[in-house]
C-alpha cells in the first residue's frame, strides 16, 4: 500500500500550489486528476476564453471606429480565434505534469475514491495519506431534464470550429452571457433562456441591465422567467421546450448549451465514506479550510464552501492550506473580492449589491449614473457605460461598487484597493489619477 504525507485531488491553481509547497517543505506528495492536468481555468475556462475574446474585442473596436479612422471590411475568423486559444492550451497538461514530476511529486491519473477517512482506492489499489486536499473545482450543474444529454457544456464551447446558425443558452449567468455575446458577434442567432428575472443574477441589477441592453442590441433574444423543461433531437437539430407563466413554448436550434450554473465537483469522491460533511457550496470547512468533521482533510479553491469560485481566491486558499500543513496555523482572512463578466461592455462588481445592503439593514446612500456620454466611452464609440457605488452613511466607506463599461475590470481593481485600505469614497475621489485614463473617471463618480 502506497503511503504519503499529502494526497491532493485536482491539478488546477489550488491543487498545484498546495502540492508544490508541501513538497518543498520536505513532505511526500501525490496528486491526481481525472482529466488532463492543469485544471479548468487554463484548459476550458478563464484563459482560453480571454484568448478568444481578444479577437472579438479587436473586431468590436474596429467596427465601432469604422468611418472614424478605420476603413474597409473587417472580418472575424472564428476558427482562427479558436485555434489561437488551442495553441495556448494544448501544451498546458504536459507542462503542468512535467513541472510537478520534476519536483518529485507522484502524478496519478484516474478516479480515486475514499473508502475510509485515511484511505482512497485507485484502480483497485489502496493509497493512504496523513492529509488529503480536495481541490477538484466545479462542474456544470446537471439540469436533470429529459434530453439533457444533448446539451453542450462550457468545455464544448472551445471545440466549436464552426459558428452555429442558431444557438440556445439555458442560463444567462456569466458563462452564458460571455459565450452568447461572442457567438452573436460571430454571426449566430442567439437565444438566452433564464429562469430568473434578470441576466447575471448575482450582480447588481443596475449594471446588469447595461449588459442586457448591449446584448439585445447585438440581436440576442433574452427570455426571462422561463424554465427549460426538455430537449428533443430531430435529425441534426434540437428543440428546446420551456415553460413560462403563459404556458409552454419551444425553440428550434442547431445546438444548445447548459449554462445554468456550476456545482462542486465532489460526487465521485465518495466523501460520505470518509465522514466529510458537504453542502451545496462544497466541502464544509473551518477558517483553516479543514473539514469540520475530519481535521486532516482540507478543501480549497472552488470546492470549498467558504467563498466565491474565483481563480485568485483559489490561490489564496491554497496558500492557507499549505501553511497549515507545515505547522503555520493560518486562518482565512479574505478582503472584498472583485469579479468581472467579460462581456462587451464588461460588468464588474465588488462588495455588496444594493439589495444585500438593504437586507442587512445598513444605513447607506447610492451614487449611480448612466455615463455612456462620458469622454472615455465616446472616444472609442462604445455604447454603454454606467456605475453604482454604495456608501456607508456613517463612515463614508465603500460598501459596494458596480461598473458596466469597456474597462470595468480594471476600474473595479481600484475599488478593491480602496476597500482593502479602508478608504472612504471621498478619499478615493481625491486621489490623482492619470488623465484621461479610465481610472480618472473615478474622480467624477
Amino acid at each position: 500500500m502506497e503511503k504519503y504525507d499529502v494526497f491532493v485531488f485536482g491539478t488546477g491553481t489550488a491543487g498545484k500550489l498546495v502540492a508544490t509547497s508541501c513538497k518543498e517543505a520536505g513532505m511526500s506528495v501525490a496528486i491526481i486528476d481525472n482529466r488532463e492536468y492543469g485544471g479548468t481555468c487554463s484548459q476550458r475556462g478563464c484563459d482560453p476564453k480571454k484568448l478568444i475574446l481578444a479577437s472579438i474585442e479587436a473586431f468590436e473596436f474596429a467596427q465601432n471606429m469604422k468611418g472614424d479612422g478605420i476603413a474597409g471590411e473587417t472580418q472575424l475568423d472564428w476558427k482562427a480565434a479558436i485555434n489561437y486559444a488551442k495553441r495556448y492550451t494544448e501544451n498546458v497538461p504536459e507542462r503542468t505534469k512535467n513541472l510537478l514530476q520534476e519536483k518529485g511529486i507522484t502524478c496519478l491519473h484516474g478516479e480515486a475514491k475514499f473508502i475510509d477517512s485515511n484511505t482512497v482506492v485507485l484502480d483497485n489499489e489502496k493509497i493512504q495519506a496523513k492529509h488529503f486536499i480536495i481541490a477538484t473545482g466545479m462542474q456544470p450543474l446537471p439540469l436533470g431534464i429529459p434530453g439533457d444529454e444533448f446539451m453542450l457544456t462550457s468545455g464544448d464551447f472551445f471545440t466549436l470550429n464552426k459558428v452555429p446558425e442558431k444557438v440556445v443558452f439555458v442560463g444567462a449567468g456569466y458563462i452564458g452571457m460571455e459565450f452568447g455575446q461572442m457567438l452573436a458577434r460571430a454571426g449566430s442567432k442567439v437565444t438566452m433562456i433564464e429562469k430568473g428575472n434578470q441576466v447575471l443574477g448575482p450582480f447588481e441589477e443596475y449594471t446588469a441591465s447595461f449588459i442586457e441592453q448591449a446584448s439585445e442590441k447585438l440581436g440576442i433574444k433574452i427570455i426571462k422567467n422561463a424554465q427549460a423543461s426538455s430537449v428533443e433531437k430531430i435529425d441534426n437539430r434540437f428543440i428546446v421546450n420551456y415553460a413560462m407563466k403563459n404556458g409552454m413554448h419551444q425553440i428550434t436550434t442547431d445546438c444548445v448549451f447548459n449554462t445554468a450554473g456550476r456545482v462542486p465537483s465532489i460526487k465521485a469522491l465518495d466523501l460520505e465514506k470518509a465522514n466529510v460533511v458537504t453542502d451545496k457550496g462544497g466541502v464544509v470547512v473551518n477558517e483553516c479550510l479543514q473539514s469540520t468533521t475530519q481535521s486532516h482533510i482540507y478543501a480549497c479553491g472552488d470546492v470549498s464552501s467558504k467563498n466565491l469560485p474565483l481563480t485568485p481566491l483559489s490561490g489564496i486558499e491554497a496558500s492557507i492550506v499549505a501553511k497549515n500543513l507545515v505547522g503555520q496555523k493560518t486562518e482565512l482572512d479574505i478582503p472584498a473580492i472583485p469579479s468581472t463578466v467579460f462581456t462587451i461592455p464588461q460588468c464588474a462588481s465588488i462588495g455588496l449589491t444594493e439589495k444585500q445592503a438593504f437586507k442587512k439593514d445598513l444605513k447607506y446612500h447610492v451614487i449611480q449614473k448612466d455615463s455612456s456620454d462620458w469622454f472615455n466611452n465616446k472616444r472609442i464609440n462604445a455604447s454603454f457605460y454606467g456605475y453604482k457605488v454604495i456608501i456607508d452613511n456613517t463612515t463614508g466607506k465603500i460598501l459596494g461598487a458596480h461598473i458596466a463599461g469597456p474597462e470595468a475590470s480594471e476600474q473595479i481593481n481600484m475599488f478593491a484597493i480602496a476597500m482593502k485600505a479602508q478608504m472612504t469614497f471621498k478619499d478615493l475621489r481625491k486621489t490623482i489619477f492619470n488623465y484621461p485614463s479610465w481610472g480618472n473617471d473615478l474622480r467624477s463618480m
